[in-house]
């Protein structure tokens, strides 16, 4: 393939991958949302992870994790959620000046079949993980040889911008999140099941938050 070819390919396919969101309002006028609230965010991501897939740019996948990057993913979920809550609490102060005292979990799934709910949750966060990591990784440092560091703030400004669609807020909140996710798939020598299992991680404990919050609500 001639050089000048394939660095306009790559460059196509990182520009299309970099906000797959803008097919979420596709599958939602499809009423897709009526199904689940997070399957046309999961539906947006997997396709793009299969039309990647055929153009060859998702790159050499590094599947093998120790236990302890495993651990280390579990913890930091965490992080990530207090991490969102503080930036979040900090925001609106400086908007307001006034200090939030209650918390509420965001509706996201509407908690019909846990084990859909679940599969969803995972099915998201892995392919967001494919897309904002594995993939613009790959063409962007093996192609296009942009510095690690600057590529771990650009990664994660791109994902957070994919989630405009919850609030300007969140995209300061998701920002975070991104170079935490980012940090875990370099240190862990591109491992993309290390930031997958933190995003799940991170979904899956705000999921089961929010299932107490329907509980206390019906009691």
């Amino acid at each position: 393939m001639n050089s000048r070819i394939h660095y306009l390919s790559a460059l196509l396919v990182l520009l299309s991958v970099s906000f797959p969101a803008s097919l979420i309002g596709i599958f939602i006028k499809l009423n897709f949302d009526k199904i689940n609230r997070m399957l046309p965010n999961a539906l947006s991501y997997l396709l793009f992870v299969i039309m990647v897939f055929f153009t060859g740019y998702i790159g050499s996948i590094n599947y093998n994790v120790n236990i302890y990057f495993i651990i280390t993913a579990f913890i930091f979920s965490f992080v990530c959620i207090a991490l969102e809550l503080f930036e979040g609490i900090i925001i609106h102060f400086i908007k307001y000046r006034v200090w939030i005292r209650n918390i509420e979990v965001h509706e996201i799934v509407e908690k019909k079949n846990i084990f859909i709910d679940i599969i969803i949750i995972f099915i998201g966060a892995l392919c967001e993980e494919i897309i904002f990591r594995q993939v613009f990784f790959n063409i962007s440092y093996n192609i296009f040889s942009v510095n690690i560091f600057t590529l771990i703030i650009l990664s994660s400004f791109i994902y957070a911008l994919n989630h405009i669609y919850f609030g300007a807020n969140a995209v300061f909140q998701k920002f975070i999140a991104g170079l935490i996710y980012s940090l875990l798939f370099v240190y862990s020598s591109f491992n993309i099941i290390v930031p997958a299992l933190c995003h799940f991680f991170q979904n899956s404990i705000l999921y089961v938050l929010s299932l107490k919050k329907l509980k206390k609500y019906n009691t």
